[in-house]
């Protein structure tokens, strides 16, 4: 039994050895190889004339990838053709508009306008991967704070006052006028995306161990205190493995990230043949599962490189928040409309670039869409865009004539965006603001 177990620990120790060797750092680095970026799409516009750089295999300009929170800027123009059109007004109260499911016995959700959802001053909590937090942190029009939460009730805006789904009005609005095919809120297969291996493994596992440890825990106090003449500590594991593994299961595909749910099954089938195989040999059986999951935890933290993951299993349903999937050519259309905006002080969507808040001494929110003075004439407007997998950036330099789009399937591109932006753009630009 011994020899067995330290069989195992010498295959583990090995596989660890040969992992750490192969996260050396090469020299002499391609901006991309720094990142660890594996597909991109660009597209560098400087006065009238638009460069697309495209990196990886199969990619171009017509990639789709996800964009994200850049669908938030989308989502303002959307309100503020709505707004030309007189169907809302920038100061409209918006409980009028919302979904019952939206209103709480809040009162000052009462006094929330629709500019203070745009400009993230309503006072609504930055946070809604697990549901929808309805609770008012402070006093609308008091503060900001970044909120996916707000553009969740932005939508609701957007849809009751139009008649349209989300993705209609964007259609309406957007989409179809501007010539943006590629472009939807809805479920739509994207560039392979990537994620880095550490927080891979903690989408796909943490659910699954820490339903697991509470189901075997349960299992075994029920057994001691009831003492059951039946009951068997081993077919309790077992048990409680298929048990978690179900959990987990669910919780991806249905309530969180199903991009990693192929991932969480390789997992869970290796570590289930492990079981089986171990079975009569009770010292293995048991030190497998924890042994070898803490084994992926290790390798996991320690890959710098991205791994492959999936499209989402079951798609997300629209939301003007994170769901957004564009590619470079899209957004070079959206980009150009948003820079001829921002150019003529008479037009209604000039609101979009006039800050609507101040955040600190160099940024500001305007209407959907952040401003940062790097100095004194260079003013820079931007949005970035995080998903598993996907991140992006757009920053717009009118007083140049110059913007820049950058969409990578990676957990590390919005650093590579920001370097190729500050290059083309010849702005030492931070582009970040708190999100809390």
């Amino acid at each position: 039994m011994r020899a067995e177990i330290k069989s195992v620990l010498i295959v583990m120790t090995v596989v660890s050895v040969l992992t750490f060797a192969a996260c050396g750092i090469k020299k002499d680095q391609t901006l991309e190889e720094k990142y660890r970026i594996n597909n991109y799409s660009a597209v560098l516009y400087d006065n009238g004339s638009a460069e697309y750089r495209n990196y990886g295999k199969g990619t171009d300009e017509d990639t789709v990838f996800e964009l994200a929170s850049n669908g938030k800027t989308v989502a303002a123009y959307i309100a503020l053709a709505m707004t030309e059109e007189g169907i809302l007004s920038l100061d409209d109260r918006i409980a009028q508009y919302l979904d019952p499911d939206l209103i709480t016995d809040d009162e000052r959700l009462d006094d929330i306008t629709l500019r203070q959802l745009l400009c993230h001053t309503a006072g609504f909590s930055p946070n809604y991967e697990l549901g929808t937090d309805k609770k008012i942190y402070s006093n609308p029009g008091t503060r900001f704070c970044y909120s996916g939460v707000g553009y969740i009730y932005l939508q609701s805006v957007i849809e009751n006052a139009s008649g349209m789904t989300l993705e209609q009005a964007a259609s309406h609005y957007v989409f179809e006028p501007l010539g943006m095919n590629n472009s939807t809120f809805e479920g739509r297969a994207t560039v392979l995306p990537y994620m880095g291996p550490g927080s891979a493994f903690l989408y796909a596992m943490a659910v699954f161990v820490l339903s697991f440890i509470l189901l075997l825990a349960a299992a075994g106090i029920t057994g001691k205190l009831t003492g059951f003449r039946y009951f068997s500590f081993k077919a309790a594991f077992a048990v409680c493995f298929l048990a978690a593994g179900i959990i987990n299961s669910v919780f991806l595909l249905f309530f969180f990230v199903s991009k990693v749910f192929a991932l969480f099954l390789a997992c869970f089938a290796l570590l289930g043949t492990g079981l089986f195989i171990t079975g009569k040999k009770s010292k293995l059986f048991y030190l497998f599962i924890p042994v070898v999951t803490l084994l992926f935890a290790v390798l996991a933290f320690a890959l710098p490189y991205g791994i492959p993951v999936t499209n989402d299993v079951i798609a997300k349903k629209a939301n003007c928040a994170y769901t957004f999937k564009s590619s470079a050519r899209d957004m070079s259309v959206f980009c150009n409309e948003l820079m001829n905006k921002a150019k003529d002080p008479g037009d209604g969507f000039n609101e979009m670039f006039l800050p609507s808040v101040t955040i600190d001494d160099r940024n500001a929110w305007g209407i959907g869409i952040a401003i940062e003075q790097t100095g004194e004439a260079e003013t820079t407007y931007w949005h970035s865009g995080i998903n598993p997998g996907f991140q992006s950036l757009c920053v717009l330099y009118p007083e140049q004539n110059k913007y820049a789009v950058i969409l990578t399937n990676s957990d590390n591109g919005l650093d590579f965006s920001k370097d190729m932006a500050r290059a083309f753009l010849g702005v030492d630009g931070e582009w970040d603001i708190p999100r809390g």
